[in-house]
Order: C-alpha cells, then structure tokens, then sequence
C-alpha cells in the first residue's frame, strides 16, 4: 500500500458525504495522508452529526466539517472523494473537476450511463484524475482467488450470492441501505468489478432478470463472454452472504468472504483465502493510498481505472430496463389482490419509489406509504387510473402526492 504519510500525498482532500461509510473513509485518511494535508468534510444534510463525531474521535483539530462546499485553492493538487448518495453523485463529480481536483467516487458513479460518460469526457477535456473506488479489487482474497482461478482455467460458468440481513454492524457501526437505490445499482458494482479480475471477459450480456418481495430479492442470468453466470442478490434477507462459485473444466472452486477474509474450497479441500490477513492493509486503506498517491501526480492504479465504472454503468442501465418492466407488474398485481400498506414487500417496492422522488421529506415514509396505497385502492375502479397504473405507476404514485397537502397524511 501506498503511504501518505511518506509518499506523495494531495495538499487539498474534501470529503463529499455524511453518513456511514463517509466516516469509514474519514478515520482511514486520517491515518494514511500527513499533517500538512488539510481535510475537510461537506454534508448538507449531516454537518451537525458530523461535527459531532469528528470531535468525539479526536479529529476536530485536523478536520474542517461544513453543510457549504469547501473552498479549493487554484495551483495546489487538490482530491475529492465523493461517497454521498448515489443520487447526488453527478453534481458533486462536476463541482469537483470544474475546480480541477482529483476524483474519487463511490459507487455507482452515477445512475445514468450518458451521465457517466459525460463526466469521463469533461475530466479527460480538463486532463483531470476521474477514478471510480471498487474496493474489492483491492482484497487480498480476491487477488488469490483469481489466481487460482486462472491456474484451473477453462471457466465453465458462474454462480454468485449476494446477501444482507436486515441488520448488521461493519465497521463499529450499524450498517444501513439506500433505500432509494435499487439493489442492482447498489451492488452489481461490487460484483461486476470482481467477475471482470475472475473471468477476464471483454463483453457482458444481461439474459433475463426475476424479481420478488418488491425488488428485495433479484435472481439474474448474465453471460460473461461465452460463461454463464448466475447472480442472486437479497437485501433484508437471514444472514450476511457473499459467495461466489466458479466451475472449472475440472473442479469447482468456491470463495466464502461473508467473514473476510473468508475461505476458498478447492474440491474436497477447504482453506483460508489469506493466511496473511491480520498482518496485511486493508481493502479501504490500499484504495485510498493509490488514488492518493495518483492524484498527487505518482502513478495511477488500473484499479482505479474510469473504464471500469463506465462498464459497471452500461450493465446497471441494461438491467435497469428489465427490472422495471418486472417491477410494475408485480406492484399492480399486489395493489389490486388488496394487500395492506404493511405487507413487508409492498413496503419495500414503495419505499424504494418514494425515497427515489422525495428523500428528505418532512413526512415520515410509513406516512406516505399510507397515503399512497389509500389513493391507489380509491381510485383504482377508475379506468383510467388503472391504465395509469399498469403503464406507468411510478409517475401515477407521484401525481397522488403532487395533489396531497400535509393534512392529507393524518
């Protein structure tokens, strides 16, 4: 790994985001860049939090917290690493490269294909540093298990299990989903980025998508070249899974990293997917080294590469097509078998729609799932209400809340 703190290093980072994993990245620069490197933080929606954290860990004197963007400096090697939410993402890569800074961005870069491609341009024009973080790239286990993999060779398909219970705890704190972001576009970034090490396909065709409890549960068939592959991702499912199954010409070779670093059964032989682990720098922190270190003019990580976010983002918006011509379907078919506003899947499927359209509204969700569903059941006998919401129920649940006021929901 890169160290800041002896090698090259940014004068300038900003921090673009609030939440859980805005801390992780935090607490990790804080030990890798120098003191002379000034790091701020900007959370429009989090600052007070923030700040509050920042002080209770020590860092009040090191970090600069602000609901304001920060001010960049002309002339100075300047690094942004936006890990907002998905949906704020463009607006804060094209702040950053107009300021002429390095970028690092969660992912998915962005949600739009056209938009990811369109700030790749812009930062190529610019000559600046656009870097997408995947971070399982940087694992150790999955470095291991692509080797493994290509001493085997003759790939004969693919099998992956993706899976989060409703709650869990990573990195001392409780982790929690985007409500607002498909499970797609949450995780095949992750997945797509390691079958790319595993496989080394140059095309990737999405075949068919099933869907169940709202989106919650997606099963979907790609193929990676001529290898098929299957991918079953869950959310608020029974426990933390991440398996992926490899079947060789002669064996099957399995990565269990639901606990990194995991095991890899190879046959009937089952072993640790990195011996080394306690001793070695984690995923985070090698990531973050790198696109330091590249954005402070040293060499640039293949890792780190923007061709591999833009392929991320074709496949999320090929599959993004047949999960809403799956989606729509089955939200009317459970509108008119009259299930409850409580029923655990239609909650999921509005949430997801809600929080998309409005995030932060001062009105709690239950509450607006409540009022949706109500106006749904009232007006479905309404030939053209149910046209409307065969063909278009996203834009029909937002015209009901157009045409609430606040009383509506009490």
């Amino acid at each position: 790994m890169v160290n800041c703190r002896e090698k090259l290093c940014p004068s300038d980072i900003a921090v673009i985001g609030g939440g859980r994993w805005s801390r992780v990245f935090i607490e990790i620069l804080c030990g890798l860049i120098p003191p002379t490197t000034k790091l701020s933080v900007y959370t429009p929606h989090n600052a007070v939090a923030m700040s509050a954290w920042v002080s209770e860990n020590g860092f009040d004197q090191h970090i600069q917290v602000s609901s304001d963007l920060p001010q960049l400096l002309a002339g100075k090697s300047n690094a942004v690493i936006v890990v907002n939410a998905a949906r704020d993402h463009e607006k804060a890569i094209e702040w950053a490269i107009s300021c002429g800074a390095s970028v690092l961005v969660e992912k998915p870069v962005t949600l739009s294909l056209s938009a990811s491609q369109r700030l790749a341009g812009l930062a190529y024009s610019q000559n600046t540093y656009f870097a997408p973080a995947h971070v399982f790239l940087f694992a150790s286990y999955i470095e291991n298990f692509s080797k493994l993999i290509a001493e085997n060779k003759n790939v004969q398909c693919v099998r992956v299990k993706w899976m989060d219970p409703q709650s869990e705890s990573r990195y001392g704190e409780a982790k929690n989903y985007d409500p607002g972001l498909t499970i797609f576009a949450d995780w095949l970034p992750h997945v797509i980025s390691i079958l790319g090490t595993l496989t080394n396909c140059e095309t990737i065709k999405n075949e068919r998508l099933q869907l169940s409890r709202g989106g919650a549960h997606l099963d979907i068939e790609l193929m990676l070249g001529d290898i098929p592959c299957a991918i079953q991702l869950v959310r608020n499912g029974s426990c933390r899974q991440r398996l992926i199954e490899v079947t060789t010409e002669y064996k099957m070779l399995t990565l269990d990293f639901s606990n990194e670093p995991g095991t890899i059964s190879s046959g009937s032989t089952v072993f640790s997917a990195d011996p080394n682990w306690d001793d070695k720098v984690k995923p985070v922190s090698r990531m973050l080294g790198a696109f330091l270190h590249g954005a402070a003019g040293g060499s640039r990580d293949k890792r780190l590469d923007i061709t591999i976010g833009l392929r991320v983002s074709d496949i999320i918006e090929k599959i993004s097509s047949l999960y809403y011509s799956s989606l729509y379907p089955w939200l009317r078919e459970q509108v008119l078998v009259a299930r409850g506003s409580d029923d655990c899947d239609l909650h999921y499927a509005l949430s997801e729609i809600l929080h998309a359209d409005e995030p932060h509204s001062e009105i709690s969700m239950d509450q607006r799932i409540d009022y949706v569903y109500r106006n749904i059941k009232e007006n479905i006998n309404s030939s053209r209400s149910a046209d409307q919401l065969i063909e278009h129920p996203v834009e029909f649940i937002n015209e009901i809340l157009k045409q609430g006021t606040l009383s509506s929901y009490y």
